[in-house]
């Protein structure tokens, strides 16, 4: 009989949840164990997961709504209906492939196969990416086989078996030398390259601003690589009218964006703050007034207040305010990345899986 070897990952509904279970994921495959994903069917892994071929499941499952509208009034009574179901199909899948371990990155997909295999030989195991704990973490850390952590600040709101990791990054997050990523962008290497990125489905307030805003590029002769978001790329594509300007809905090869740029502006995700400081390069960002328990505010106060980033809340986004902090990096020799670069564990997926598998083994 072939010996079973396979891991369970749950976790999606945005990049900064998906991204660090799909390096987990590619890691255990390079060691031999077979590994199958958990996501919702409303979040960006039913796209990404399909297009990269990944054996997956999806679940009727949406997170609760914290804005008030009829829709999401909706979407929260729905809510128990939803989770019920999703804990019967969970309940069934678990039994049929009968993985070794069911890992948790976070998303409103990944608390319930971590629920469903509690108390069962199955090994639990979850990855929280931000300072601030989401829901599933601190509701199940004590409960769960492993608790991973990026940052030794959720400590103070946490108990049970906690080792900092940091956070698991694509192998394809690498520098590559700034004409070479230039080149391939069609920009200008000689010029100084700003790179706005509002997460991985676009910041309406940030799009917002920057089109307020994007004139004092074309007339500092700097150039603009402005993520939208597919969902706003409609209303914004046709400001594309300088060579200067360089309007994106969504960036498949962060590592050329990255490598091109000299200071980049972004929402706080976890990730986005990790990939960002991996690549040494200075950061403004804004966080998400609505992420959970505001925990992007906690994301980028850890690194603003250790001289890594650049804070501004999205009250203060007034006209000028983020060209101002640029041109004070610009004019100084402030090093804001290789300070952020310091902060950052850079080997979390080999940590990560030498935990899931020692809890496998032992």
């Amino acid at each position: 009989m072939e010996e079973n070897k396979t891991i369970l990952i749950a976790g999606g509904g945005s990049g900064g949840h998906l991204f660090p279970a799909l390096a987990i994921g590619d890691e255990l495959l390079s060691r031999g164990y077979k590994v199958k994903y958990v996501g919702s069917k409303y979040g960006i892994e039913k796209t990404i997961l399909k297009k990269l071929k990944k054996e997956h499941y999806l679940l009727n499952i949406k997170g609760f709504q914290r804005t008030f509208s009829i829709k999401n009034i909706i979407t929260n009574l729905l809510f128990p209906f939803r989770f019920i179901i999703s804990y019967v199909t969970i309940k069934i899948l678990i039994k049929k492939i009968n993985p070794l371990a069911i890992i948790g990155t976070g998303g409103y997909a990944s608390g319930i196969p971590l629920l469903a295999s509690l108390n069962t030989n199955i090994k639990t195991i979850i990855h929280e990416q931000n300072s601030y704990p989401g829901i599933t973490t601190r509701k199940l850390a004590s409960s769960v086989d492993c608790v991973c952590i990026s940052s030794q600040e959720s400590n103070k709101y946490i108990q049970g078996n906690i080792i900092h990791t940091g956070i698991p990054l694509r192998n394809d997050i690498t520098e590559i030398k700034k004409n070479e990523a230039c080149e391939y962008l069609g920009l200008d290497k000689s010029k100084k390259t700003v790179l706005v990125i509002g997460g991985s489905q676009g910041s309406e307030s940030i799009n917002k601003y920057f089109k307020k805003n994007y004139q004092f590029y074309i007339d500092n002769n700097y150039q603009l690589i402005w993520q939208c978001g597919i969902k706003h790329y409609s209303k914004y594509k046709n400001l594309n009218i300088n060579k200067n300007i360089k309007i994106l809905d969504f960036i498949d090869k962060m590592e050329y964006v990255y490598s091109a740029s000299d200071i980049v502006v972004s929402r706080a995700g976890a990730l986005a703050v990790n990939e960002i400081a991996l690549m040494k390069k200075n950061m403004i960002l804004i966080p998400l007034p609505s992420s959970a328990a505001n925990h992007q505010y906690y994301n980028a106060k850890y690194f603003s207040d250790r001289d890594a980033a650049i804070l501004i809340e999205e009250k203060e986004l007034i006209n000028g305010v983020i060209e101002k902090k640029i041109l004070e990096v610009f004019n100084t020799d402030i090093d804001l990345g290789f300070n952020a670069n310091n902060l950052i564990m850079k080997d979390a997926k080999n940590k990560i899986v030498d935990k899931v598998i020692n809890l496998i083994e032992a």
